[in-house]
């Protein structure tokens, strides 16, 4: 219960195994090579395949409708989306795609969650708060409430964002279907503590240096819920090209040589206290890049 006893702001990861993914486009035009890569990540002995969900841009596939098409061609690998915005897929069609992907999955499906980004298209492809404020506060309200129309019986539900009556995403997924969150800014972070079962930035999108911050504002969030910090997966999607070709850097984008990532992910797991990583190549032959992460950057990692 929170405040009852603070928890100690320690992540202890020793017994969790690393997971090792990749991120694919939704991209039509490299629609003939989506189910190729992910068929490639898992023979290289990927965890996991995610997939990027911005329903907004034009240029890009549906989501889920790829991610059902991936787990009728995978049989070992998670499936995610990386990440689904709340503003545009309401909680009870969430769970109700969620709990199916995992029941045809055979048990294989995480919910990345968000909401969404850039946030400002979003309300012109119908979102349901114009504002971001309005969004995340859904937000906080919505996963728990994901995690009720999960259960076995009917729920009704009378909150400030959403309202339902009777309601259930049956067939109740088995397992419990992980909701990984993709934060940056606080008041994200604290939801994220509260409610997550993973915490999924992107390099992209922060200065490593703020890493530690966000990680102890995670932990305080969940200590103030009654959670256990050390149970949220941290999974970093790092944005890069593994190229002797290019100039290295390790900013915003991770670019450089098989041992200039290797130096880096090591880094990211021991100094940044990410357990986990998605490689998302943005340069170059995505199949290529996945054969190089899972043959030369992944083995060389560790744990």
């Amino acid at each position: 219960m929170p405040g009852a006893g603070r928890l100690p702001t320690v992540r202890t990861m020793s017994e969790r195994r690393s997971l090792y993914g990749v991120a694919l486009p939704a991209s039509p035009r490299h629609f003939g090579r989506l189910v190729e890569s992910a068929r490639l990540a898992e023979e290289l002995g990927a965890d996991l395949v995610t997939v990027s969900d911005h329903p907004y841009l034009p240029s890009e596939l549906e989501t889920f409708t790829l991610l059902a098409l991936l787990v009728g061609r995978t049989e070992r690998v998670l499936v995610a989306p990386n990440v689904a915005p709340l503003t545009l897929r309401p909680p009870a069609m969430l769970a109700k795609s969620a709990s199916t992907l995992q029941f045809v999955s055979g048990g294989r499906f995480v919910l990345g969650l968000g909401v969404g980004g850039p946030y400002e298209l979003t309300p012109g492809f119908g979102g349901a708060w114009p504002g971001i404020g309005q969004a995340i506060s859904a937000l906080d309200e919505a996963i728990p409430l994901i995690r009720r129309l999960w259960g076995p019986e009917s729920i009704d539900h009378d909150g400030t964002y959403f309202r339902l009556k009777q309601a259930n995403a049956g067939p109740a997924p088995e397992p419990d279907v992980p909701i990984w969150v993709g934060s940056f800014k606080p008041r994200m972070l604290a939801v994220t503590g509260r409610h997550a079962d993973g915490w999924l930035p992107t390099n992209a999108y922060l200065d490593l240096a703020e890493v530690p911050e966000l990680h102890r504002r995670i932990d305080e969030a969940a200590q103030a819920a009654g959670r256990d910090p050390g149970r949220i997966r941290r999974v970093f999607n790092v944005m890069g090209t593994i190229s002797d070709r290019v100039p290295e850097r390790n900013d915003r984008l991770l670019n450089g040589s098989a041992r200039h990532w290797v130096t880096a992910l090591r880094d990211y797991r021991d100094r940044l206290g990410f357990d986990s990583f998605v490689f998302w190549p943005v340069q170059g032959d995505v199949r290529e890049q996945i054969r190089l992460f899972f043959e030369q950057v992944h083995p060389h990692v560790g744990r």
